[in-house]
């Protein structure tokens, strides 16, 4: 047990923490198509990777806690802005994604059957299969939109972070807004941006887990117990723009695509891997469906807030939000450092603590502070990601690469895969309502964003960065 034990603390702690959506530190420095030269503990001197590694339990485990994070405080509203359609397609979305999530896992298997070199371990496995399923281009639109949605999360978990801190202490520092506290928590973390790999931070993974788990049982134990000290509920129906708005906060609760093929690389037997999203989304849906069904039917469209903690109180209330801080606040300094080395590795920089990483890192927390100063509301920052990067690379890319890999020609000349129509039909239909939907989620998301009255809400108001 104790081997074990050490083995995921090993495994965890080359990861990085997003709710759903980050590649591991390494993923990140390393050419796509090619082998990294790591010594690795579970690799063998022939480049094959030995017994030991993750378990299907322990991957759905790291799964759980990479996906559940940020995306559940925002979901009631997202049901919210759907009307009760919200509630099956919470269902349908789950099950879509889950099931593109499973398709991406069995790439990787094609990859290893059709190119050896895969069988060693690959620090950047997602843009990988991007290469070999859809080449250079494919592999560019991955890289960007893996950058994209590092940066949109971090900018999302620095937001949540200065709400629940303004919460938390609001009536010990009632001078200080949000916006200050935004400056303030950015400007706090420069410094930690500089180091490498906060790898010492690894049991960070239980707090993340514990946080989310207790943020839901909360809320449905607060709103049911409070249930007639609340306004009638109000359930108006949804518009174009707030459907889609919704849709896109689904998206973006569910993302997490983009880590599988690194924890897969992970794996004991990593063809085993879609046992592991399969466990994962099926506890995300047991724990996602009773918390919005109970907040949206007892709270109504009119009681939930963009934040569903902001709509109960009281001591647990209060506990669930320092947790969440802390699980933010170490969050945002994991999802940042893939970003920053892939930069490093673009401009050739050192991998090493020098002035020159200082500068770039720094800068990438000042533009990260710029946006989240620009845009305050944490929603249309991650309605924006989920319906464009998330979409992407959870609802879109999967199938796609998973078609065209199948259609590869083995060492026998022969396709790797001969699908049933079925599910080619099936794979098709989830690439164009992913391709229709997410495109609809963010138009919808830059309106919201670009609208006259948005800028009314920017810290760069003197008011509202001061009152």
């Amino acid at each position: 047990m104790s081997s074990e034990y050490e083995e995921s603390r090993n495994i965890y702690i080359r990861q990085s923490t997003y709710n759903g959506g980050t590649e591991s530190q390494a993923t990140s420095t390393d050419v796509a198509s090619g082998n990294n030269n790591d010594t690795v503990a579970d690799v063998s001197v022939s480049g094959v990777r030995g017994h030991k590694g993750l378990t299907v339990g322990l991957g759905a485990m790291f799964l759980i806690g990479e996906m559940a994070g940020a995306g559940v405080l925002n979901l009631p509203r997202a049901i919210a802005n759907t009307w009760w359609v919200g509630v099956p397609l919470l269902v349908v979305l789950t099950v879509a994604v889950g099931y593109s999530g499973t398709r991406l896992a069995l790439c990787w298997v094609l990859l290893e059957e059709r190119w050896p070199e895969y069988n060693s371990p690959c620090r950047r496995p997602y843009p990988a299969i991007a290469f070999r399923a859809l080449g250079k281009p494919g592999q560019i639109v991955t890289e960007v939109a893996l950058g994209l949605t590092l940066f949109g999360a971090g900018t999302v978990y620095l937001l949540l972070a200065s709400q629940l801190i303004r919460d938390l202490v609001g009536q010990l520092i009632p001078s200080i807004t949000e916006c200050a506290w935004s400056l303030i928590i950015g400007l706090s973390l420069i410094p930690i941006s500089w180091l490498g790999t906060p790898k010492d931070f690894w049991p960070a993974s239980v707090v993340a887990v514990s946080s989310t788990f207790l943020a839901c049982l909360v809320v449905i134990g607060v709103v049911i117990a409070r249930r007639d000290n609340y306004d009638p509920a109000l359930y108006p129906a949804p518009t174009f723009n707030s459907f889609f708005l919704g849709f896109g906060s689904i998206l973006f609760a569910l993302g997490g695509a983009s880590i599988f093929p690194t924890i897969q690389n992970d794996m004991r037997v990593r063809s085993e891997f879609p046992q592991c999203v399969i466990i994962t989304f099926l506890v995300l849906l047991a724990l996602y469906l009773p918390m919005v069904t109970v907040c949206y039917g007892v709270l109504g469209a009119n009681g939930i807030h963009d934040n569903i903690l902001l709509a109960v109180s009281g001591w647990a209330v209060t506990v669930t939000q320092a947790f969440l801080f802390c699980h933010f606040i170490f969050a945002f300094s994991i999802i940042v450092n893939p970003l920053n080395q892939t930069l490093e590795g673009l401009f050739n920089l050192p991998n090493r603590l020098g002035v020159r990483r200082c500068l770039l890192r720094t800068g990438v927390l000042l533009v990260v502070m710029l946006v989240s100063l620009a845009v305050p509301e944490f929603s249309k920052i991650l309605d924006f990601v989920g319906g464009s990067t998330v979409a992407l690379l959870s609802f879109v890319l999967p199938p796609l690469c998973y078609l065209r890999l199948c259609a590869v020609q083995g060492h026998d000349g022969l396709p790797l895969r001969e699908l049933k129509r079925v599910e080619k039909v099936v794979l098709t239909v989830i690439v164009g309502v992913g391709v229709a939907g997410g495109v609809a989620a963010t138009w919808s998301a830059l309106r919201e964003i670009l609208s006259p009255g948005a800028f009314t809400t920017t810290c760069f108001s003197s008011a509202t960065f001061l009152d």
